[in-house]
């Protein structure tokens, strides 16, 4: 008879996607597409989108949300481009409130997006984008 080799039991990991918040729909719509996508490129965890401010669900029904779904542990991941005050101080203090909710539970904090040269390819991209519609090119 073989051996099986031990493997650890399997923690599901949540991936809260956090976005500013905004009273236009269609703001929030972007935030809720990319959080789809990324979903279906990280197949195992359990991908929610939610808002710091003014929209809904707003983190602690974030991370209601990983938690109702099987997460054991949830990566906070700032959709913010800044390490302002929402990123620097907010998201902290949301992390304590979920821990002490949630006690035991793991929550950490992904970087925000940052400078990134894909960054820079995108906005070149909107550039060029611009430059032709307004015929300056």
């Amino acid at each position: 008879m073989t051996k099986r080799p031990h493997r650890p039991p399997v923690v599901r990991t949540g991936l809260l996607l956090i976005g500013h918040g905004s009273r236009y729909s269609e703001a929030n719509r972007v935030l809720k597409e990319v959080a789809a996508a990324l979903g279906r490129k990280f197949r195992r965890f359990v991908v929610e989108a939610c808002f710091l401010e003014i929209s809904e669900p707003d983190i602690q029904a974030g991370i209601d949300r990983c938690v109702a779904r099987g997460a054991e542990r949830v990566l906070f991941v700032p959709y913010f481009l800044y390490l302002g005050g929402h990123v620097g101080r907010d998201l902290p203090e949301h992390m304590a409130a979920a821990r002490s909710r949630y006690p035991g539970m793991e929550i950490r904090l992904a970087p925000h997006l940052g400078f990134d040269r894909r960054v820079v390819a995108v906005t070149a991209d909107r550039i060029r984008q611009g430059l032709r519609a307004g015929r300056w090119t």
